[in-house]
């Protein structure tokens, strides 16, 4: 899943805390170039986008986007609506994932029990029969 956070969601999260960062660029094989941006000389988040163009896409999973996001109640006052709202709707993605997944394996575990109940009734078919026979 493509993350939808900005290189302006970076900055916010480090509005009034810091002014400088450290950029390191990368490229690879074929000439496309990424990065990672980190607050210089303090303790803060790292986050890596990829270059595309002029577009610019974050690489840093969504969870340690939302962990680094969602650290304490300050940094959630100084976040814009927009950048709230798209929290949200990540979460409810991700929510959303872990029940399709959840729905999938109870549907898996389900055929398997049948599957066994069916077996079941077959070999106590096939004890009844050897017994009838006998």
């Amino acid at each position: 899943m493509m993350s939808r956070f900005t290189l302006e969601n970076y900055f916010q999260l480090h509005d009034g805390k810091v002014i400088d960062f450290r950029l390191r660029v990368q490229k690879d094989q074929n000439n496309q170039y990424s990065f990672y941006i980190h607050p210089q000389g303090i303790d803060g988040e790292t986050w890596d986008f990829k270059v595309i163009g002029n577009f610019l896409e974050c690489t840093t999973s969504t969870s340690e986007n939302l962990d680094s996001l969602l650290a304490d109640g300050e940094t959630l006052e100084n976040l814009d609506k927009n950048v709230l709202f798209l929290l949200i709707k990540q979460v409810a993605h991700k929510i959303n994932e872990l029940e399709t997944v959840s729905t999938s394996q109870r549907d898996q575990l389900f055929k398997r029990v049948e599957a066994l109940e069916q077996f079941q009734r077959e070999c106590e078919t096939a004890q009844e029969y050897e017994r009838d026979r006998s």
